[in-house]
């Protein structure tokens, strides 16, 4: 029983699911300041996630605007 292994996704992939799970999430309250202060964990954990992978993805863009292999890439 073999199960296919799906390829790594890109750091584009990776912010757009980011972004997904962040959206269910906007625009909506807790009842509870459990829920309240969970959904802006959330919020800003995801934020988070978001806003450090485009830094540094632009950090380790090259001068012609690729991104530079990062070292687990190489083989």
């Amino acid at each position: 029983m073999g199960m296919s292994r799906k390829p790594p996704l890109s750091d584009s992939e990776i912010y757009e699911r980011l972004h997904k799970a962040l959206k269910p999430l906007t625009g909506v309250e807790g009842e509870t300041a459990l829920g309240k202060n969970s959904l802006n964990a959330a919020r800003l954990v995801l934020t988070g996630l978001q806003m450090s992978l485009l830094k540094r993805s632009e950090e380790l863009k090259d001068p012609d605007g690729l991104l530079s292999p990062q070292p687990s890439d190489q083989q």
